[in-house]
């Protein structure tokens, strides 16, 4: 594996526990849903990596990871400072879009929105019909969301359900309240045929719901699913 050296140039907080690093060095042609392996220096000194997928757009020039600190390597992650230097590789994966489908269906939990959020945007550039439902425990979580409703302001062919699992919500908020099920994807969507739908998040509820939509009829080939944990 070939790795090339990239500049932290900029942290933002998402939330307490989620920071987006966004990298800057010479990126190479990548395809919206491909990860890079991010490697760094332990504290033993040995070099050590991960995978993470791109939150970024290749039309947007750098590199942009969704972290939630979750362990020993995003703790390293977290002790990066602007102008840092990390070593990346890739581009790699096969959750990439389907050219020839028809409308998409977007399904993220957590910081699973990241490869998510490009594929959303070149489906916008391309015209297609596409809806994203992404779920976190709290509003906090729910990274991207200002971006994904300015996206459905200003398409019409593209909707946005975020969903909220733990954190009780007021009386105004728009929003998906609970666990997403096909059941409440369905009711958003009126019928589940015709649609290919991408999932990414955490293993059981990617599982989950990967289920339930092959039980309501959803053809296998028309799921496609990343997964963790």
């Amino acid at each position: 594996m070939d790795y090339c050296r990239f500049r932290l140039a900029k942290i933002e907080e998402a939330s307490g526990t989620v920071r987006i690093l966004s990298f800057d060095g010479e990126v190479p042609q990548y395809k919206p849903g491909n990860f890079f392996l991010i490697r760094l220096e332990g504290a033993d000194g040995k070099k050590v990596f991960r995978p993470f997928s791109a939150a970024t757009h290749p039309s947007e020039h750098n590199l942009r990871f969704c972290v939630k600190r979750n362990g020993a390597f995003t703790e390293l992650l977290w002790k990066l400072h602007i102008g840092d230097s990390a070593e990346i590789s890739g581009p790699y994966g096969t959750f990439l879009l389907d050219d020839n489908d028809g409308e998409r269906v977007f399904i993220a939990g957590g910081t699973g929105i990241a490869p998510l959020r490009g594929m959303a945007m070149q489906t916008l550039i391309e015209e297609k019909r596409a809806s994203l439902f992404h779920s976190a425990s709290t509003l906090a979580g729910l990274v991207y969301y200002d971006e994904m409703m300015l996206f459905k302001a200003r398409n019409p062919n593209f909707d946005f359900f975020p969903a909220v699992t733990q954190q009780e919500m007021p009386r105004e908020w728009q929003g998906m309240q609970g666990r997403l099920t096909e059941e409440a994807i369905a009711e958003k969507l009126g019928k589940l045929s015709g649609k290919t739908f991408y999932l990414c998040g955490p293993k059981g509820m990617v599982s989950s719901l990967a289920e339930g939509l092959l039980k309501a009829g959803v053809p296998k080939g028309k799921i496609k699913k990343e997964e963790w944990g």
